[in-house]
């Protein structure tokens, strides 16, 4: 006989429900969140009965986006629901965004029974297919799979590349007795697969650390994979023995302290082109833990590339001269301990003479606020260990050049699919799992106009994090687009909003800032089991540099 060690339960007489809830919790699972159908009540009552949390957001889109963010914050699968038809469409984009930036979530959603699937037009839509570009793989639940698919469901979601899996529902398959199962749900560990454990290959650190010795301007690139504690301290290691700069992608913020004399910037983000300047002028490009979704643009820099991942450089991104396969900790360690004693070729003095020159390009003067000053009074608000969001837009492209992270884990955003409406929601699931842990998301005011009903989910779940949206009243980076090109402005202007009217309305605090002292005082006025909403009216053309 199986027994639930939590509460006793004999898992050989449970339901479907129950059977899926209890391996989730097995697996650390504590929140499943959602927007439900009358065909999913079964399965929140089974998820219910084994612990688990429902938590009832305003739209399916917001649910998978809490999902995801807690899944990248913790490596524990996320996990998010919707019911069938419009409920699963709903729930694509959170998904997407899951797969593409590389998180571990199992999307569940309602189905049609099978007794029904034939000749009922109704909301009926093939939804494996539906996910099937946007999912590592899909499953439809029966009484005598559950175990199985919600196990192996949980291992591939953690397996490189990490990403989402797909179980479709039928409504009358969750009250079903699940078969019986002997085994016990397994342990769910973060790193997963057994690619990520295999050993580094020495020889290949050699054939590295050669290279890493006879450069003479040598980079670090830093990616999604590298954002992890035991990484960042190799890594750190690595770059002040040999006096190697730092670039991050928007992913890995925080994986290297940005007040770091070595550090030099975030590649995509705002004044991206003067980084790729300083990388076309390097020999030698060490890709840390670098997905190649993470590349906006081609790579045609000349510099030698050694690749330093947890799988092969299959996507061809990048041609590289080295390979060092397997986890990026022992990886990197395995290249310090090759190279020998260090003999830095970079100058610091160049290295400082570009970081401040940069750091000047990025945050420039103007009469009126601007979204770099609101960023520096955020940050001087917030404590190292804060957890910061931001959506998509021009806010993404500041918040993530000018908005330093000191910790791996503390930023979090929508990259490889880019999706609006991400940052607060994320936030919102952030609190959520980090309830002793600051939380701030920044936004621009189309992303925010897209869920800000989700300020109620935040209310009715006493999630007091700060939202600061930068409002311009405009789609700017697409306005400045049409401009560019010579256009009209056209579709991308919209009206004001009254925030502090909108704020009143959701029961909490919102203000109105123009200036850096309003900026100030606003961001240390909230509480914490409120939203404070803080809109920053701030001037766009601080977004074009040059």
């Amino acid at each position: 006989m199986v027994v639930a060690a939590r509460t006793g339960f004999d898992l050989t007489e449970a339901t479907v429900a129950r059977l899926v809830g209890e391996r989730l919790r097995s697996a650390g699972v504590r929140y499943v969140t959602g927007h439900p159908g009358g065909e999913v009540v079964d399965l929140i009552e089974g998820f219910r009965e084994a612990g688990l949390e429902f938590v009832l957001t305003r739209h399916e889109t917001p649910a998978a986006f809490m999902a995801e963010a807690m899944a990248s914050a913790s490596g524990i699968p996320g996990v998010c629901l919707a019911t069938l038809g419009p409920g699963a469409t709903n729930l694509v984009t959170g998904v997407a965004q899951a797969y593409l930036d590389r998180a571990p979530l199992i999307a569940f959603t309602g189905q049609l029974p099978d007794d029904r699937v034939e000749g009922t037009t109704h909301q009926n839509l093939d939804l494996r297919a539906l996910f099937a570009p946007i999912t590592k793989w899909q499953a439809r639940l029966t009484a005598s799979n559950a175990a199985d698919i919600t196990d192996r469901a949980l291992h591939d979601t953690l397996r490189p590349r990490r990403g989402p899996i797909f179980i479709e529902v039928p409504s009358d398959v969750p009250r079903q007795a699940a078969a019986a199962r002997e085994a016990a749900p397994p342990r769910v560990t973060a790193r997963g697969a057994k690619a990520a454990s295999a050993a580094v290959d020495r020889v290949a650190a050699e054939r590295a650390a050669k290279l890493l010795r006879e450069s003479k301007r040598p980079l670090i690139l830093t990616g999604l994979d590298a954002n992890d504690s035991a990484v960042a301290v190799s890594l750190r290691y690595l770059a002040e023995d040999w006096g190697v700069p730092v670039m991050v992608s928007p992913k890995a913020k925080g994986v290297f302290r940005e007040d770091h004399p070595l550090f030099l910037g975030t590649i995509e983000m705002l004044g991206t082109a003067k980084l790729y300047e300083y990388i076309d002028e390097s020999d030698l490009v060490l890709m840390i833990g670098f997905d190649p979704v993470e590349f906006d643009r081609d790579w045609r820099a000349s510099a030698t590339v050694i690749h330093i991942g947890p799988l092969p450089n299959e996507d061809r991104q990048y041609d590289s001269a080295v390979e060092v396969v397997g986890p990026l900790k022992e990886g990197i360690d395995a290249i310090r301990a090759a190279a020998g004693h260090p003999a830095p070729s970079r100058s610091p003095k160049d290295i400082r003479a570009f970081r401040d020159s940069f750091r000047a390009f990025v945050n420039p003067q103007r009469d009126r606020l601007t979204s770099q000053q609101v960023l520096v009074e955020l940050r001087a608000a917030l404590p190292e260990d804060a957890l910061v969001t931001c959506d998509v837009g021009y806010n993404k492209a500041v918040t993530g050049q000018c908005l330093p992270m000191y910790q791996p884990k503390t930023f979090f955003m929508s990259n490889g699919l880019s999706s609006m409406g991400y940052g607060l929601a994320a936030a919102l699931g952030l609190k959520l799992m980090y309830r002793d842990r600051k939380v701030a998301c920044v936004l621009g005011d189309g992303g925010f106009a897209m869920v800000m009903a989700e300020l109620e989910t935040a209310v009715r779940e006493k999630l007091g994090v700060t939202v600061v949206v930068l409002a311009d009243d405009a789609l700017s980076q697409i306005k400045a687009g049409q401009e560019r090109k010579g256009y009209p402005v056209t579709g991308t202007t919209f009206g004001k909003l009254d925030y502090v009217a909108l704020a009143k309305g959701f029961g909490i605090t919102g203000h109105d800032v123009r200036t850096v002292v309003e900026c100030r005082d606003a961001l240390r006025s909230g509480t914490s089991n409120k939203p404070n909403l803080i809109a920053a009216h701030v001037d766009p053309t601080a977004y074009q540099l040059g």
